[in-house]
């Protein structure tokens, strides 16, 4: 009867202790989780590649990469007068660079193309590299392939600062992503440790 009752008292607590304790796990693991935003850099592509019989492939760089002046874009084309464009975009969309290299031969066949494209931006941010063909009809892109980047600054001159540090000496976007979520924890384990010490303690009825 007793350990009936015990449950009983603890069943409310013990559901609230234990929901904060989640929360405070999901959030720990949101917070900390790394964020990789490369959604919607590239404008909308005017004419992507078959993918069963490309006629521009890009090997380098690849998607989300990191990248600072000057990026090695390399790859296979089989274009007009083997004439390859590259254009490269920054985060609002503003053309960075506009330029052109030349693959190894004309088609047909695929052939190799390497060049190096300079860019400068004035904090790291998302890109947009766009590799294709010009066409020779009315020079609008053709065969397009896009790469979404994210664009250093490149600065030789500029020494690296700490980051800053939050409390326990961690990274701010470390710290502050951890230190909420813990004191909920603790706030969690703290009312359940209060709540099972209630129910297990003697029930002692006043007596008239």
């Amino acid at each position: 009867m007793g350990a009936v009752m015990a449950v009983k008292r603890l069943g409310i607590p013990l559901v609230i202790a234990l929901l904060f304790a989640a929360t405070a796990l999901l959030a720990g693991i949101v917070a900390a989780a790394p964020v990789y935003a490369q959604n919607g850099v590239c404008p909308e592509n005017p004419d992507p590649v078959d993918p069963a019989d490309p006629m521009v492939i890009v090997d380098t760089p690849a998607d989300t990469d990191q990248v600072a002046s000057p990026i090695s874009v390399s790859g296979q084309a089989a274009v007009f007068e083997a004439n390859v464009r590259l254009t490269l975009f920054d985060a609002a969309g503003n053309e960075l660079v506009d330029t052109f290299t030349t693959a190894e031969s004309a088609p047909p066949g695929l052939h190799p193309f390497a060049t190096e494209i300079e860019f400068t931006v004035a904090d790291t941010q998302q890109g947009c590299l766009r590799v294709f063909e010009e066409s020779a009809v009315d020079g609008s892109p053709i065969n397009v392939v896009q790469v979404e980047l994210t664009l250093l600054v490149d600065d030789p001159d500029a020494t690296p600062e700490p980051p800053d540090t939050g409390s326990a000496g961690l990274p701010t976007d470390i710290s502050g992503g951890i230190i909420v979520p813990l004191a909920v924890l603790l706030l969690a384990l703290t009312l359940l440790i209060s709540s099972t010490l209630a129910a297990t303690m003697p029930y002692q009825r006043r007596r008239p």
